[in-house]
């Protein structure tokens, strides 16, 4: 089974399961959907026949994709979320890019792993149950109405999405992982890194921001955790390659 390999090629498809999503199961009617997706009915129409989205048919049979597409067609029916034409494309192609990054992530085909090993089954436990989450967090995001508890869930997806890229690229590349070569460009850009985040006046977020909003507090916290982690990262990295 062929996978799309970037955003241009997962997004018709993306659009086309919504489309059918709206139409089929929601009973929109061709000419809203036209104006929830920002395309023509012409499109719309397209879509719904399979003329376009060449990917949409095997993407509807995965099952960590068809429960984010209906929950993101039942956001869009929603009539109480009053959202613009350009915010509901974005959450298309920021819904499609996480839908990439799942695909990419979901198994790892068995003709690359050398050795099926105790050790890389749990990996790969991981990697799926990392998926599971990541796919829960996104359909939550897609029904709950505060925009900054969107972020938090949208935020958790994404930390899952790239705690499982980071499992899978340890599956893949086993030789890598127990036979270090330092990459020339890795120390360059490391060097260059770390000045940046010396100069970096960054001040807490979490004492600027006055709220009682628990999720934009956490949503701070987080940035601001972030920030500190990746100079405990960086630090790390240099102290390994001696810089």
């Amino acid at each position: 089974m062929k996978k799309p390999k970037n955003v241009e090629q997962i997004l018709p498809a993306t659009r086309s399961l919504l489309a059918k999503e709206l139409v089929n199961i929601h009973n929109v009617s061709k000419a809203d959907v036209s104006k929830i997706l920002g395309i023509s009915p012409a499109a719309v129409t397209q879509y719904t026949n399979n003329k376009r989205g060449s990917f949409a048919e095997d993407l509807g049979k995965n099952k960590q994709i068809t429960p984010i597409i209906a929950s993101l067609a039942e956001h869009f029916v929603d009539k109480t979320k009053k959202e613009g034409e350009l915010r509901r494309n974005m959450t298309v192609i920021e819904t499609s890019e996480n839908m990439l990054s799942i695909l990419n992530n979901q198994e790892i085909p068995k003709n690359k792993i050398k050795q099926i090993d105790p050790d890389t089954k749990l990996l790969q436990s991981r990697v799926n149950a990392e998926l599971q989450e990541a796919k829960i967090s996104l359909e939550m995001a897609n029904k709950v109405d505060d925009g900054f508890g969107k972020l938090l869930f949208k935020g958790i997806a994404s930390d899952s999405i790239r705690h499982a890229e980071i499992i899978s690229q340890i599956i893949r590349d086993k030789d890598t992982v127990e036979k270090f070569e330092l990459d020339k460009k890795l120390k360059k850009f490391l060097k260059q890194m770390i000045e940046e985040e010396e100069n970096a006046s960054e001040q807490s977020l979490i004492k600027i921001v006055k709220t009682k909003h628990p999720a934009v507090r956490v949503l701070l916290q987080s940035v601001d955790q972030d920030e500190i982690k990746h100079k405990k990262m960086l630090k790390s990295l240099s102290r390994h390659l001696d810089i």
